[in-house]
């Protein structure tokens, strides 16, 4: 099983809140969605493999259970 990266910005771990939510797999990415599902993101490499460091790392179980703002 590959590895996976989950990842998330904005992330309040107090409230159970992130702005955005990433995994990130054999340089595929997807984001979650606010009803819980995940969709392609693509767009994502390019903000991930830049000078960004405005991310958290975290968990899959975070990541499945932090609610999105938007």
């Amino acid at each position: 099983m590959p590895d996976k990266m989950y990842f998330a910005y904005g992330l309040d771990r107090e409230k159970n809140i992130a702005q955005r939510i990433y995994v990130e797999c054999e340089g595929s990415f997807k984001r979650k969605k606010k009803d819980g599902t995940w969709r392609d993101a693509p767009e994502q490499a390019c903000i991930f493999i830049g000078e960004d460091w405005e991310y958290d790392e975290i968990t899959e179980q975070e990541a499945e259970n932090l609610q999105l703002l938007w």
